[in-house]
């Protein structure tokens, strides 16, 4: 089905992917959305969205279940929002656009099934940013410089478990499963029901739907006329590192054939990012997932990223309270700098020999630049007067402290 007005509407204001993404920002007057995303066969994503609770729960309906089975779900208590492989979310993505041609790849779609999907050590930077990047342009359009967009490095940094000792293993039902070696000391502990003995799982139902999906791609290749010679020299034209100068070719060739999905054909004709027309020539040239990708697109900056979390501490005795003034500034100086954001953590207040005292902790992250991150944060203390009593430390063990003077 369309997306619906209310849920497009809102995904183009500013203040929904801060909230999608748990960050802070302004709640909508009508924030409780649900979608179905389906394959045609009674089969489908159903995803529900509490905004102002901060809850995301996805779900997967199918003729073999009774009612719609829990796949996740995401909130600031018990979450479990690990999902999806990032190759099903794209393989998703392309199958639905193929349904539904307002749902174009990557767009709305994959934007929001962003929030259920998770990278491990397979996964490549270089093959991902370009699709997130341009899905997240076409739901809320900004001038972002051409570079990577802050949703894009956000959900990369919240959802990437590459190095956190995941392994697929199988079911005995011989369907993919995902474990984690040593959950409790990981940066990123997974939480998923996907896992080797999750219960409640719909472990079968979801392996028919990813075949259900799989082959709506491939009807769409059998459809394509691609034993008519221009069509072929056009589509080997489109296959190279800068092929995207070709796909207006194919495009036409395609039509003087005729018989081609016209979603594929719209993705090369007339595309709405460089990316549409991308997955569509790796589906017609039978290319794997991404392998076009980093093609056309190079190396992302992505790859070469760096983030320090840390927490700042502040402590201050009565009088007026700077916590929040300081929260918002420090937020501000470090997103005008693309340098990462901060966000009060928690406040503590105690009674000390009839003085009342205040702590306040923020949990900050610094991305690319430490020293110009750490610099930041002193010139932000310094104009809330309370760089006296700040102490600021990495927030992983061995929690080494950054020196503030």
């Amino acid at each position: 089905m369309p997306l619906p007005d209310a849920l497009r509407t809102r995904m183009a204001e500013p203040g929904f992917w801060p909230l999608f993404f748990f960050e802070n920002g302004p709640e909508g007057p009508e924030d409780e959305h649900r979608v179905r995303f389906g394959l045609g066969d009674g089969s489908a994503l159903v995803l529900d969205l509490r905004l102002a609770d901060r809850y995301a729960g996805l779900r997967l309906a199918a003729p073999s279940l009774p009612e719609p089975a829990e796949l996740g779900w995401d909130d600031l208590a018990h979450f479990h929002p690990h999902v999806l492989r990032w190759a099903e979310s794209d393989l998703l993505g392309r199958a639905v656009a193929l349904r539904d041609p307002e749902l174009r790849h990557p767009g709305p779609l994959l934007a929001l099934l962003l929030r259920f999907a998770f990278l491990d050590g397979r996964d490549d930077p270089d093959t991902i940013t370009p699709l997130v990047d341009a899905a997240f342009r076409l739901v809320r359009p900004l001038d972002d410089g051409g570079g990577v967009r802050p949703e894009t490095r956000d959900w990369y940094e919240l959802r990437n478990l590459s190095g956190s000792g995941l392994r697929w293993t199988t079911t005995p039902g011989g369907h993919p499963a995902v474990a984690q070696d040593d959950h409790v000391n990981a940066d990123i502990p997974l939480s998923s029901l996907r896992s080797p003995g999750g219960r409640g799982f719909p472990f079968a139902e979801w392996a028919a739907f990813t075949e259900r999906a799989e082959q709506i791609v491939a009807d769409a290749v059998d459809a394509a006329p691609l034993d008519v010679p221009d069509v072929r020299d056009a589509l080997e034209r489109c296959t190279g590192p800068r092929g995207h100068r070709h796909v207006g070719a194919l495009a036409e060739a395609l039509r003087a054939a005729g018989g081609a999905h016209p979603v594929l054909v719209r993705a090369l004709g007339e595309p709405v990012s460089r990316a549409e027309s991308c997955w569509a020539v790796e589906v017609l040239a039978g290319i794997p997932q991404g392998t076009l990708v980093k093609r056309w697109f190079g190396r992302s900056p992505l790859a070469d990223a760096r983030s320090w979390d840390l927490s700042l501490t502040i402590e201050y005795e009565g009088g007026s309270d700077p916590s929040e003034e300081l929260a918002e500034d420090l937020h501000a100086a470090l997103q005008r700098a693309g340098l990462g954001r901060a966000v009060i953590s928690s406040t503590s207040r105690h009674s000390d020999g009839g003085s009342r005292r205040v702590s306040t902790s923020f949990d900050v992250r610094v991305r690319d630049d430490l020293e110009g991150g750490v610099a930041l944060i002193r010139e932000a203390l310094h104009r809330h007067n309370a760089a006296a009593n700040a102490r600021l430390r990495h927030s992983a063990a061995p929690y080494e402290p950054v020196p503030l003077h």
